[in-house]
């Protein structure tokens, strides 16, 4: 077996482009029999620099293979300029010269160049070195077809689970027909996130609010956010927060992976009589503000959604009259690293919530403190929701 068979036995180059360009006629035809030979499909020749930069554009080469002394423009200020165009900056460039000093070589490298092979040309060094460029050449473009690819689903998926998120435009009405203001974050870690929220209209004036957060992060973690908003249609929040969580749990368990879980609270914020009931499981504790009063810390243990079947949950309340206001979040805010690796933890968070209850925009100038000091981006997901019983109800 020839050296030149032994290149030309690997990938299929039928479908590459080269592009030759060398003053000198019988250089050109000799590179292009020998890049023919080994497959490739597409051939075109530049006689100088300035007719190769123009051949660049219009026949968009996989690889080039360029001579240094020529007329009109040389090969180092070709390589220059086709390096200034962001489209080429990663075309393999194989100079083909005659120059042999060290001096020579590095200049062609500051030029732009990939690689070098030295004339009088050696033929099956110059094929194994076209193959191994155009090899790299198409793994990189499948790769970058593969990145493009994913990231175009991503985004879709991102957008997706951001529509399960409360809409906007009702979140506004909400101070008229409920008394209630509420402002939202909802940020993921990572294109997609297990953070997840919902809130539902119920009857009578109530308002049931759904806060979970599913372990780990990413793709599978969404995929769980995904998989309970779908057990909604089957198991709508009802008025006992407690029973509607054991029979969330026990939907949702069979259809988590092992070891996968959330913690969640869900909330009924009753207007008509002031007041909040609620369950949870393992939820960071909620921050409630009552008027004139320092903030605490409410209790939102549990076990977690998903963890094991026939949990049980219990139902607790709480006051919520006018002025009163709460802060519902998952553990970003909480635990979160700093530039001194330490965590703001619920103390910390209870700050920023009494310096941030008597502003317009709370919870807007909240993060605004958390960030200065946690800068994202975040290494969990957030999800942060203030509420305020803000008694303008029209109704």
């Amino acid at each position: 077996m020839t050296a030149l068979n032994a290149v030309s036995s690997k990938t299929d180059l039928k479908n590459t482009r080269v592009l030759i360009i060398d003053d000198q006629e019988p250089n050109r035809k000799l590179l292009a029999a020998l890049v023919t030979s080994m497959g490739v499909g597409f051939i075109e020749h530049a006689k100088d620099g300035v007719e190769g930069l123009a051949k660049v554009e219009s026949f968009k080469p996989d690889l080039i293979l360029l001579d240094i002394m020529m007329p009109n423009m040389d090969g180092f200020e070709m390589c220059r300029l086709l390096r200034k165009n962001p489209e080429w900056r990663d075309m393999p460039v194989l100079v083909n010269t005659a120059l042999s000093e060290p001096r020579e070589r590095v200049e062609c490298f500051e030029a732009g160049a990939t690689d070098m092979v030295v004339k009088p040309i050696n033929a099956p060094e110059v094929l194994a070195r076209v193959r191994i460029h155009l090899e790299n050449r198409l793994l990189v473009g499948t790769l970058r077809q593969y990145h493009e690819r994913v990231a175009q689903e991503l985004a879709m998926a991102s957008q997706m689970q951001r529509s399960l998120l409360p809409d906007p435009t009702w979140l506004a009405t909400l101070p008229a027909t409920l008394g209630l203001t509420v402002e939202s974050r909802f940020e993921t870690s990572s294109e997609l996130g297990g953070d997840f929220w919902h809130l539902r209209s119920l009857e009578d004036g109530r308002l049931g609010l759904v806060l979970a957060d599913f372990s780990g992060h990413g793709i599978s973690a969404a995929l769980n956010a995904f998989r309970l908003h779908t057990l909604f249609d089957q198991h709508p929040p009802g008025l006992d927060p407690a029973k509607w969580m054991a029979e969330l749990n026990n939907a949702l368990k069979p259809l988590l992976p092992v070891g996968q879980f959330a913690t969640v609270l869900y909330a009924i914020f009753d207007m008509k009589n002031n007041r909040i009931d609620y369950a949870a499981g393992g939820a960071p504790s909620p921050i409630l503000m009552m008027p004139g009063q320092e903030p605490v810390l409410m209790d939102a243990s549990g076990i977690f959604l998903g963890a094991m079947l026939d949990a049980d949950y219990e139902n607790m309340s709480i006051d919520f009259p006018e002025g009163a206001q709460i802060l519902l979040y998952s553990d970003a805010l909480t635990e979160d690293l700093d530039k001194d690796e330490l965590m703001l933890e619920e103390s910390g968070l209870m700050e920023l919530a009494k310096a941030s209850q008597g502003e317009a925009m709370p919870l807007e100038y909240l993060m605004s403190r958390f960030e200065s000091r946690f800068p994202p981006p975040w290494t969990d997901d957030l999800t942060a929701i203030w509420i305020r019983h803000s008694g303008r109800k029209n109704a």
